[in-house]
This record gives structure tokens, C-alpha cells and sequence, in this order.
């Protein structure tokens, strides 16, 4: 009977929640300590914002959480701080008097708004290509919602472009108090939900950088607690899920962008509380969800989802749930569907049975109808699975990866994309680890002299933060007056979503691309997946050890070709390492090593591809010549880029 009178008791709480969050929304001036700052509140929330300290929220509240105070008294601190990736933390905007613009009281919605005029100096450092931003950041609060909308829209000079990249970071603990254990961060990732604490995270460690996330949100929970907070951005404009030392942040770390001048950007960010979970799987306007799993593969289990409302009126929630064994992912089995009906502020939670699916470790998909509009997510769980972690016996590449949703590039483009001719011909060269070897620089100049413009820039590899490109031709008619592109080691995450976008539409204008082998290069760049890939005449994956040793094989000609002319093959080059690729239909293997693709050459409509699929590295037997070291490499990368740059008179010439 007690027990009953409680539950009772609860429901009606819950009912007069639910019922007050659709009132009480106040945004009115605060002094503190001489400053102004601004209280937003509604019947959920609590901000204190301080435009004199970078805009930033410096204080929240969830009084469903327990009206705990999340954002702590010490340095540093704050919620939704901008920052720029080109400074080093905390950037000149952290302490930054913003000057308050529209402010706004209305009986549904209230919102104030935020300015900054970049200058671009930090710690002694000027950055040229910050100056004169206009950044602009409006917090939105309204009456029947519990999420906060935060939106940041950056804009250029009038009389000049930029090139940026930007960076929200909050720093708050989720439960009011920071534990290295229980606080915990969930971020999503082609490897499933990655949770992560200060420590006990086995062999990956904190993974404080999430690259190959599938989705916008972010989580920090306090697992005691079952509350904090959710962050859900714009998935195609993301580069990185950041969270420092695995669960001390959550910040979303967007992909750099140019700028025409006065053109502008726009990043929106929702701030979505959380209180009666103590994991997330998965985050949409429409609900936040955890699950837990019992059983095991070859007995069976059962699921438990649970749900809560989010940004959205709540709807009822159908789950279409599959699950396979991660080690047999093409035998997938439908276990069935769950409802679970319309959210409020307090969980609701259903279980689904599941049968024997396969061994551990196992992957679950699911399928999420919320009032007409469809979600997918899925989770790796790892069961009984002898490593304790997504991970082969290598202790790098996982046991199962599911595929990223493509993002989708938005960029200034101009209307027409085509190549255009200027005086001499014009070359940019990439050149990673170990490119040296390919003696291209050499060949460039012998073949053009003083009539070839070649640009170069240089990749830096690192470890704790990311690989480097020290430049890139940002204006695209820069990009389009290249005759040829010679792309060395460069891996994703120094490219990034612009970038790549940028090389496939100059590819796709009837553009050259020259692809070299290396320690960096095809698996190890992390480039399989992207649209620029997708141009390229092979496909590899992205396993970093994709380097094939051949004992020293001879390169044999496969197929005749108009660079192979006067080559003196008697030398017998050979190939101690090769790439692990799979030649596409329109790809045309005319080099090959122990039957194996070297050098494979494609084209589309105008547009001409040339993959070397050799690395220029390992030791040879006395009296066998590496391939980078043939008299002739020089003369074959000579004529190989006359046939890229579409130079075919030249071999007509010779013909004559």
C-alpha cells in the first residue's frame, strides 16, 4: 500500500512538472560584482550569462536534476565558450567583453544576443585570417521547451575572405560534482556509443578526440545521479566530438570553413538536459535514449530501453530492433518491435526479448519511428567477447565498424565549376612522409623548367593532437587553375570535410590527380568512405596496415600505356611494399608486382587519376634495384604527369 501511495505521488509530481514547464519564462538583468549579466530562465532551466566573460553561461540549473549548480566555481569554466582551433586554449575570446545586442522577453520564447569583432591577437600571436570576424551568438529559451538553442553565426569582412575553424567547448559537471569514475561521456561512433571516465577505459584510454562519430550528440552523465546534460549540433558541419581527459568537456570541434567576404556561417547548438538515465545511445530533436542488455549471444536476453523527452512536443516512440554477432554481421536477425508512448519529463522504459543471434561480441541496429520521422542508430556490446573492447588481437583496428552516414558539405561554390587557363602550367604538390623519394620535384622541373608554377605544401603527423597540412588553396579559382594535383601522404583529419569536398568538385571540373604510396597513404589515410575517394579508380579501406611486404617483387608492365615510351625495364625494378587496393571497373591496371596493381591510371569524362601503389620504403637484396631508385623513375614520373595534365601532344610528337 505504501509502496503504491509513492508511486502515486510521483506520477502526480511528474504531472505538475509537466504542467509548469509550460510556464515561467523570465529573461531580466542581474548585477554582479559591478557587471550585468543576464538571468534566462523557464520552468526547467536556470542560465546566468556573462557577456563579459565571452558570452559564456557561468551558471546552470536543471531543477528537474535537482537544481544543482553544474558549472563549477573555478577556472576554467562555462558553458557554450567559443573558441577558434588556430589559438591555443583558451583564446582570446574566453575573458572577451561581448556587447549585448537584441534582447528579447516575449511571453513564448526569450532571447538575447551577442556580439564580438575578432581581432585575431593571442598570446603575442597574430592570426590574419581571424581578423575582423563578426561573431554573433543568440541564446533561446522558451516556455514549453527544456533545451536551451544556442546559435553562433560567424561572418567575413566585407573586403576580404577567411579561413576558420570553429569551436564550442563547455566545461560542467553533470551531476553537480565531478567524479573520475562515475561522471561519464558518451559520444557515438562508427565503433558504437563510445563511454568513457577519467580512467579504467582499457587499451584505447580516454579517446578524448571522437573522429569517425555518426552522429551530432554529445552526453556527459552523472551514472549516480542519472542526470546532466546533452549537446546536439549539426553532424555535417562537425569534425571532431572532443571531450577532455574522457569526461572533464564536451565540445563540439567544427570542420574549417572558408569565407567569401561578407559571406556568413551559422552553427546552432541545443543544450538538452537529462535526468533519470545513466547512459545515452542515442540523441534526436525527438527523444533521448539508453538501453541496457542481459544475456549473451548464444542463450539470448533481453533489452531495456528507456526514453525521455527532448527538444520536440513529445511523441510516441515505435523501436525496430535487429542484432547480429559482430564476428557473422551478415546474419542478422529481426527480434522485433517495442512502443513506448508519448515522452514526458519522466523515463519510460520497455523491454524486448531477443534470441540466440550468434557469439560475442554483438551489434544491435535499431530503427526509431517518432511521429513520422525516422531515426537509426546502433551499439557494439561486447559481452563475453575475450578482449573486453571493440579490438582485434593487433590492438588497433576494431572488430566491427559500421558505416558514417555521408556529411553533407555546404560551401560557397561558384556557379559553374570548370578549370581555367592560366600562363604556364600549374601544379600543387602535397608531399608526406617519405614522398621525397619519388624524386618528383626533379621530374617537374626537368620536364617544364621555368614555365611550371609548383606549389608545396608539407604534412605534419602527430599523435595526441592530429595530423597537419601546413596550406591549402581555400579560393576556388585558385584550386581550378591547377593543372595537376600530386597528392602524397595526406591523411583525413589533415584535409577535412571542406578540403575534400573542394578536391572532389575540382576533379569532377575534368581536374589531375597524381595518388602516392606511402607509410601514410590509401589505408593509413583514413580516406576510404569520403566522396574524395569515391573519385579515385581503387578502393582500400581504412586499416593502417595495408602495406603488403612482396619479397622484393619486379614491376611488369600489365597494359601498354603512352608514358611507358623508352624505358629501360632490363634494369628490373622492384617493390619490397605494396598497398592492399581493389582496382574499380573504369580503372586500368598498367603497372603490376607479383600480379598485384602498381600503377593503376582511370578516367571520367575529363578528368584523369593516377594511383602508385608502391611505397618507396624496405631494404633490398645485394643487386636488386628499388623502383625509387631506377634510373628511368624519374623519366617515367615525367611523361606520367605529361599524360595527367592531358599533354598527349607530346607523345605524338615523339611518334612523328
Amino acid at each position: 500500500m505504501n509502496k503504491h501511495i509513492l508511486k502515486t505521488a510521483a506520477t502526480v509530481l511528474s504531472i505538475m512538472f509537466s504542467v509548469s514547464l509550460m510556464a515561467q519564462l523570465t529573461l531580466k538583468e542581474e548585477p554582479v560584482n559591478g557587471h550585468v549579466l543576464y538571468r534566462l530562465e523557464n520552468a526547467r532551466l536556470s542560465l546566468l550569462i556573462d557577456p563579459n566573460a565571452g558570452g559564456t553561461i557561468v551558471s546552470c540549473k536543471d531543477r528537474l536534476g535537482g537544481n544543482v549548480e553544474l558549472v563549477p566555481d573555478k577556472e576554467p569554466r562555462g558553458i557554450a565558450i567559443d573558441h577558434f582551433q588556430s589559438q591555443p586554449f583558451p583564446g582570446e575570446m574566453y575573458s572577451a567583453a561581448y556587447k549585448v545586442g537584441e534582447v528579447k522577453a516575449g511571453a513564448d520564447q526569450a532571447s538575447i544576443t551577442l556580439q564580438y569583432h575578432v581581432n585575431g591577437i593571442w598570446r603575442g600571436g597574430s592570426d590574419e585570417k581571424l581578423k575582423d570576424l563578426l561573431l554573433e551568438k543568440t541564446y533561446s529559451l522558451s516556455k514549453d521547451c527544456p533545451a536551451l538553442k544556442c546559435k553562433v553565426r560567424i561572418t567575413a569582412p566585407q573586403n576580404s575572405s577567411t579561413l576558420f575553424a570553429y569551436w564550442q567547448q563547455s566545461i560542467f559537471y553533470a551531476g553537480g560534482s565531478y567524479d573520475r569514475t562515475t561522471t561519464r561521456s558518451f559520444r557515438p561512433s562508427a565503433r558504437g556509443v563510445r563511454a568513457k571516465t577519467a580512467e579504467n577505459n582499457g587499451h584505447t584510454g580516454t579517446e578524448p578526440f571522437i573522429r569517425d562519430f555518426t552522429a551530432g550528440w554529445m552526453a556527459l552523465i552523472d551514472t549516480k545521479a542519472k542526470t546532466g546534460m546533452t549537446i546536439l549540433s549539426s553532424y555535417d558541419d562537425l569534425d571532431v566530438l572532443y571531450s577532455a581527459g574522457g569526461n572533464h568537456t564536451m565540445e563540439s570541434m567544427y570542420r574549417q570553413v572558408f569565407l567569401p567576404a561578407g559571406k556568413s556561417m551559422e552553427y546552432v547548438s541545443w543544450f538538452i538536459p537529462v535526468a533519470g538515465l545513466d547512459n545515452v545511445v542515442s540523441v534526436t530533436p525527438d527523444y533521448i535514449a539508453g538501453y541496457t542488455l542481459k544475456g549473451n549471444g548464444k542463450t539470448g536476453g533481453e533489452i531495456a530501453f528507456t526514453a525521455i523527452r527532448s527538444i520536440n512536443e513529445p511523441a510516441a516512440l515505435n523501436f525496430k530492433v535487429k542484432m547480429f554477432s559482430a564476428l557473422a554481421p551478415e546474419a542478422t536477425k529481426e527480434i522485433g518491435q517495442l512502443e513506448l508512448p508519448t515522452l514526458g519529463t519522466e523515463p519510460l522504459t520497455k523491454n524486448i526479448a531477443f534470441p540466440p543471434v550468434g557469439s560475442d561480441p554483438l551489434v544491435m541496429q535499431v530503427q526509431v519511428n517518432a511521429g513520422g520521422k525516422r531515426y537509426d542508430f546502433e551499439d557494439y556490446c561486447n559481452g563475453t567477447y575475450q578482449w573486453g573492447e571493440n579490438i582485434q588481437t593487433d590492438m588497433i583496428s576494431p572488430v566491427y565498424q559500421g558505416k558514417r552516414p555521408a556529411q553533407k558539405i555546404n560551401l560557397s561554390k561558384p556557379e559553374k565549376l570548370q578549370l581555367h587557363n592560366v600562363y604556364g602550367d600549374q601544379i600543387w604538390y602535397v608531399e608526406g612522409l617519405m614522398d621525397d623519394y619519388y624524386q618528383l620535384s626533379k621530374a617537374v622541373d626537368a620536364a617544364y623548367g621555368s614555365q611550371t608554377s609548383c606549389d608545396r605544401n608539407f604534412m605534419s603527423y602527430g599523435v595526441t593532437w592530429r595530423s597537419r597540412l601546413d596550406g591549402f588553396p581555400w579560393d576556388y579559382d585558385k584550386l581550378l587553375s591547377y593543372d595537376l594535383i600530386i597528392m602524397g601522404g595526406a591523411k583525413r583529419e589533415a584535409l577535412g570535410g571542406t578540403a575534400m569536398e573542394m578536391l572532389k568538385d575540382y576533379l569532377q571540373a575534368g581536374g589531375s590527380m597524381l595518388v602516392l604510396g606511402g607509410p601514410m597513404a590509401y589505408g593509413n589515410s583514413r580516406l576510404d568512405g569520403t566522396q574524395l575517394a569515391d573519385c579515385l579508380p581503387v578502393t582500400f579501406g581504412n586499416q593502417p596496415f595495408d602495406l603488403e611486404c612482396l619479397n622484393n617483387a619486379e614491376i611488369k608492365v600489365a597494359a601498354q600505356a603512352p608514358f611507358l615510351e623508352h624505358l629501360d625495364w632490363k634494369a628490373a625494378p622492384r617493390v619490397k611494399y605494396l598497398h592492399k587496393v581493389e582496382v574499380k571497373p573504369w580503372g586500368r591496371v598498367i603497372l603490376q608486382v607479383d600480379g598485384k596493381p602498381f600503377l593503376v591510371v582511370g578516367e571520367k569524362g575529363k578528368q584523369r587519376i593516377a594511383c602508385i601503389l608502391g611505397a618507396p620504403m624496405g631494404s633490398m637484396e645485394q643487386g636488386q634495384l628499388p623502383f625509387w631508385q631506377w634510373n628511368d623513375w624519374t623519366f617515367l614520373m615525367q611523361q606520367l604527369c605529361w599524360w595527367l595534365m592531358k599533354k598527349d601532344y607530346r607523345f605524338e610528337q615523339k611518334k612523328q
